[in-house]
């Protein structure tokens, strides 16, 4: 009986590992890993070349990448030979100073799901961001109570800022930025020295409408605390300002 349970035993292994490998190529993305320029950049001269290397095959035919100048207006781009994991665009005009925006799409190789998210460079000689004024909301994360700010950095960047009305156990403080044209970035904070949380990378550096997620990881608590909120950058005046605040308890 010995070697028959040995049998069974190797064989259920061999279709719990089978099951483990479906749903972990189930879940497959391909997400950025080396970015060109690198996010948050600051270049002396325009890139002749925009590219990602991303972390597994991509199919080439659905993978995109589009260049948004401060307006939100796409740059004329031509798309350069790549494969494997790589892709890579060329401006085909030139590029003033400013901010830009890169908007990407990666369609998995090994699986065929889409992913979507952005990142942005400035090239120096102009405005580095495009907001101009400071916009704050609140709204309830489980039990803290979570506010937000919109403003612009010293360098003219923007600066989101995340305070929460009780900071006990608080390990970390996320906020995801996303928006339909773009898809999604979840970003991690940094302490401030008088209690905040702050992103300042200019990651808003496109004009229109906004959805943040401020997201909370607590000692010994199992669900992060969450709140969400709507804010929109007017395109003309940079102004920024929140439409609606709503919130969520688990993540």
């Amino acid at each position: 009986m010995l070697p028959i349970r040995r049998a069974l035993t190797r064989a259920g292994f061999a279709a719990l590992l089978s099951v483990a490998t479906s749903l972990g190529s189930a879940s497959a993305h391909s997400y950025p890993q080396i970015m060109d320029p690198a996010p948050n950049a600051r270049l002396d001269t325009a890139p002749a070349h925009v590219g990602i290397t991303y972390d597994s095959n991509i199919v080439q035919s659905g993978t995109s990448m589009a260049l948004l100048d401060s307006t939100g207006g796409p740059v004329p781009t031509r798309s350069d030979s790549t494969s494997g994991r790589q892709s890579s665009v060329q401006p085909t005009s030139d590029l003033a100073p400013g901010p830009y925006t890169i908007a990407w799409t990666s369609v998995s190789g090994d699986d065929g799901h889409t992913a979507k998210g952005f990142y942005t460079f400035v090239l120096n000689g102009g405005p580095a961001g495009i907001i101009d004024g400071q916009a704050q909301s609140q709204a309830a994360a489980a039990d803290l109570m979570a506010t937000l700010t919109i403003a612009a950095a010293p360098d003219g960047s923007s600066l989101l800022r995340a305070d929460l009305n009780n900071t006990t156990g608080v390990e970390r403080v996320r906020i995801r930025l996303s928006r339909p044209d773009l898809g999604d970035d979840l970003l991690d904070t940094k302490p401030s020295s008088d209690g905040g949380w702050v992103l300042n990378g200019n990651e808003v550096a496109v004009p229109g409408a906004w959805h943040a997620e401020v997201i909370v990881r607590r000692t010994n608590i199992f669900d992060d605390a969450k709140s969400e909120f709507d804010f929109s950058v007017d395109g003309i005046t940079g102004a920024p300002a929140f439409a609606s605040a709503s919130a969520s308890t688990s993540e």
